[in-house]
């Protein structure tokens, strides 16, 4: 085993077929109402979406198969399945030990699941290369999947980013005679979690008429008679307010700190990553100016978790840099950058 032999040997995307446009009715309530925060979310045209009766299972496991398949190896090679498929069906177990059925992986596969939404990707790639150098795995499959547009109340403002898809990469050995697509070099996180709780995902209560007679009271009323909203993405005042400061001028940091520390010109780095808002993408392309950059937010929107692997593999073709970063931006808030070198260096 040699250092330049370990990385991303195979990766794929699948998207629904299902495109939401920016006039579909479901936004209807914004355009009428325009609530306090709009403004930051922009630049969005088409996303994809699930239809009535899919799951995100139904386009990640497609996805990793062809990523397994892009590896020259099939599923009796992996060793390890980490990711995650968010939001989760049950609070427990989650929907990546489904994905595991569904690939029909050994009985001694390990599953992992990673619950750091929105950096679930750069965390597994990371996790995945220290296992390896270590003799733990010689094959994993980082497999992530988004189903957001079902967690988003379409009466708030970050409503209309959310888009669907997934992705999958499998971090291993290449064979004798090839080349990873990319190799991990190195990582810088940047946490501030003093600002958990700013953004969450959760369902609200809804009050029960009142009881009758005799039954509890209308102060305290009986739990069992609660009811609640399925759960969806909370963003509060606070959260407002430290999306544009954290996302725009914290976060770019973290890649800032990468080059500075290896060396390298951002002229010589493709920039990927979260793309929550072009207002958040202008911000960085003037805080970091990168020779390049590869985001596909007017036609495929907010993809949340599964922004980067899809990004990575649809811009394998097309980078002109010895460097790839993938800034990853999650909202409890911490930010995660990997530094790549593509397969040409």
């Amino acid at each position: 085993m040699t250092e330049s032999s370990i990385g991303i040997i195979g990766i794929a995307s699948r998207l629904p077929d299902s495109i939401r446009t920016n006039d579909d009715p479901i936004f209807n309530w914004l355009r009428e109402h325009h609530p306090e925060g709009s403004g930051l979310f922009t630049g969005y045209d088409r996303r994809h979406v699930l239809a009535e009766g899919q799951t995100v299972l139904d386009i990640l496991a497609p996805a990793a198969r062809l990523a397994i398949a892009d590896a020259d190896l099939d599923a009796s090679q992996i060793d390890v399945l980490m990711g995650c498929i968010s939001p989760n069906t049950y609070f427990v177990p989650p929907d990546l030990f489904a994905l595991t059925r569904d690939l029909k992986l050994g009985e001694r596969t390990l599953t992992i699941p990673l619950a750091n939404d929105f950096n679930n990707f750069n965390v597994g790639v990371t996790l995945a290369d220290a296992m390896i150098r270590a003799g733990r795995a010689r094959n994993i499959l980082v497999a992530i999947g988004g189903g957001w547009t079902r967690a988003v109340d379409y009466r708030t403002p970050q409503s209309v980013s959310a888009a669907d898809g997934a992705a999958a990469a499998v971090v291993g050995m290449a064979a004798s005679g090839r080349r990873p697509i990319w190799r991990l070099v190195d990582t810088e996180v940047i946490a501030q979690e003093q600002n958990f709780g700013d953004m969450f995902l959760i369902g609200d209560r809804r009050l029960a008429p009142p009881p009758e007679p005799g039954i509890g009271s209308a102060s305290d009323p009986d739990p069992e008679t609660q009811n609640w909203t399925g759960p969806y993405y909370h963003v509060t005042a606070s959260g407002l307010k430290h999306f544009g400061a954290f996302g725009g001028q914290i976060a770019p940091l973290a890649v800032s700190r990468l080059l500075q520390r290896q060396g390298i010109a951002a002229a010589s780095v493709s920039l990927t990553g979260h793309q929550a808002s072009q207002t958040l993408l202008d911000a960085w392309r003037q805080t970091l100016a990168p020779g390049a950059m590869f985001f596909t937010l007017p036609e495929f929107a907010n993809m949340t978790v599964a922004n980067i692997p899809v990004n990575l593999c649809l811009m394998r073709d097309k980078v002109r840099t010895p460097w790839v970063v993938a800034l990853g931006l999650a909202g409890d808030m911490h930010a995660h950058a990997i530094l790549l070198r593509t397969s040409e260096n």
